[in-house]
């Protein structure tokens, strides 16, 4: 078996992102992913880069957050330019509203201290609204407008970033499950798979809300676990919303060819990929209850995807204290679309940066 700089173990977007960002730097890249090429989380995500609709409070992550959104314009071009991938990159803003009076007070706040942090957020009453998104329930009674939020195809991106990774000379194999990390004299020397060994000098955890058991070797208290979301996916023949809408976890992204996506549940520690049809009842309840005109839609699909979160709440993204060689990126949540620019090159530079020849 051919030997690599570095193994990237999961071929979701962050994986894939690394890759790039490796192979760009002229590292000899591989790609080992146990199903297909963003077939998980990356694959059922809704796109939406929603830095300031999802941060209700500022914290570390929030500044990741926007230096990560102010990379999309390069990472499109890039990946068009490479593989000829469209990653539906969209900035139409995002509506954060409120149906009560309690919610109406929290964005009130959320978009208080934006301001203050210098982002762009304007405060809507429901008739300048509806000015805007005519389709829009009388319930939502305000709105707070982020006009540099947006969206991407979450499958495009992943994808691309895979085959962007490709076209700068990294290998991808999939159906390639790995069993074992193998660490010698303090050193990583390659990984067993089902495909037999890859030796390699560097290896990057990037397996999602699999990563559990190769996070032992950093900290007995690191893992992570499934948080499902469950989408629904509906089609109109004429258009109904001009920028996504966002409502404490629930949204509905208007997306290209008519297609509405709504989502998304959140049901912890579950590994099943099903979709419940009472999820399917309360989502379809609550886009109607918003915008009413859904109601006329055509059925497109359903589908859910295992978002990782971290047992600490943060994403893990750091090297081995002691393992020369071992290196991890996993934990996301709800936000590896958004974070994988920035992640990618985070973690490139740290991986090159501790590369020994």
């Amino acid at each position: 078996m051919k030997s690599f700089d570095s193994i990237i173990i999961g071929g979701g977007v962050i994986g894939s992102t690394i890759a790039h960002g490796l192979a760009e730097r002229g590292l000899h890249v591989a790609i080992l992913e146990r199903k297909e090429i963003a077939d998980g989380a990356s694959h059922a995500a809704a796109g939406l880069l929603g830095v300031q609709a999802e941060w209700d409070e500022y914290d570390p992550l929030y500044e990741m957050a926007r230096k990560s959104r102010a990379l999309f314009p390069k990472v499109a071009e890039k990946i068009r330019a490479k593989t000829g991938v469209d990653i539906g990159y969209e900035v139409k803003g995002i509506y954060r509203i409120a149906n009560t009076e309690e919610e109406f007070e929290r964005i009130q706040q959320i978009r208080s201290w934006q301001v203050s942090a210098g982002e762009e957020a304007w405060l809507l009453s429901s008739e300048e609204l509806k000015k805007f998104e005519p389709n829009v329930s009388s319930e939502v009674i305000s709105a707070v407008y982020y006009p540099t939020d947006g969206h991407v195809l979450a499958p495009a991106l992943a994808k691309g970033q895979a085959l962007a990774a490709a076209a700068s000379g990294a290998e991808i194999f999939e159906y390639t499950t790995v069993q074992q990390i193998v660490v010698k004299n303090g050193k990583v020397e390659g990984v067993q798979t089902t495909e037999g060994f890859f030796p390699c000098k560097q290896v990057c955890i990037a397996m999602g809300a699999w990563s559990t058991p190769f996070l032992k070797r950093f900290n007995e208290d690191y893992g992570t676990y499934p948080v499902k979301g469950e989408v629904i996916s509906l089609k109109s023949n004429r258009p109904l919303l001009h920028a996504p809408l966002f409502l404490k976890r629930f949204y509905i992204a208007p997306k290209r060819y008519g297609r509405y996506v709504i989502g998304a549940t959140m049901k912890p520690n579950s590994y099943q990929e099903d979709v419940q049809a009472m999820s399917i009842v309360d989502l379809l309840q609550k886009a109607f209850s918003i915008v009413p005109a859904l109601q006329e839609a055509s059925w497109d699909r359903t589908w859910a995807g295992l978002r990782p979160e971290a047992n600490g709440g943060r994403p893990y993204m750091e090297a081995h204290s002691t393992i020369q060689g071992l290196f991890v990126s996993t934990g996301h949540y709800r936000n590896g679309i958004l974070l994988s620019p920035y992640v990618g090159e985070y973690m490139a530079d740290l991986m090159v940066n501790n590369y020994v020849y």
